[in-house]
């Protein structure tokens, strides 16, 4: 059963004793785990002890708690099982670091980004100023898995905004708006 929401301080820091355990078997430190995750050590220590930086606990899974979990050869859902009591589950192929990055030529955490939660939506915004410039600007509008319709509906209302405002860069996007 998922408790999510339930966690308590002790469930959280639970996790955090086993990711460290987990990165000491596969001989990494904090700071080449951070490195193949493509964030800082700050937050792998702020995992390993159970509290984000401001000392509260966790609220839910990150995407980094997950990439971190395959890191460590663990499946991505291991972090939601070690929460609820149980033991991380190993991953068929455990990922090294290497593995990971060679998935994509795109930065570990942004693809290990894309590759999680539903994709709800994209813009491209070409900034070239010259015809044979394609300098441009992906956005990728990223929900969770589980995002209930109401959730899905109020991340759109605020993505169109946001979007709006994209299509005002000077240049072309490959959605024109339509008049």
């Amino acid at each position: 059963m998922d408790r999510q929401g339930e966690w308590t301080l002790s469930d959280w820091e639970r996790l955090g004793r086993a990711f460290a355990a987990g990165r000491e078997d596969v001989g990494l430190t904090q700071v080449s785990a951070a490195r193949a995750l493509g964030v800082t050590r700050t937050p792998i220590q702020a995992i390993e002890r159970g509290r984000q930086s401001n000392g509260q606990p966790f609220s839910k899974v990150t995407q980094t708690m997950r990439g971190y979990a395959q890191l460590v050869g663990w499946t991505a859902d291991s972090p939601t099982l070690i929460l609820n009591g149980q033991e991380p589950k190993p991953a068929t192929q455990p990922g090294s670091a290497s593995e990971i990055d060679a998935r994509s030529d795109l930065p570990s955490a942004v693809d290990r980004e894309l590759r999680s939660g539903k994709t709800l939506d994209h813009a491209v915004v070409h900034l070239g100023t010259n015809e044979d410039d394609d300098t441009r600007l992906i956005v990728v509008l990223q929900g969770a898995e589980n995002m209930t319709e109401d959730e899905i509906d109020a991340a759109w209302q605020k993505w169109r905004q946001t979007r709006r405002r994209l299509q005002a860069i000077p240049g072309e996007t490959d959605n024109p708006q339509e008049s």
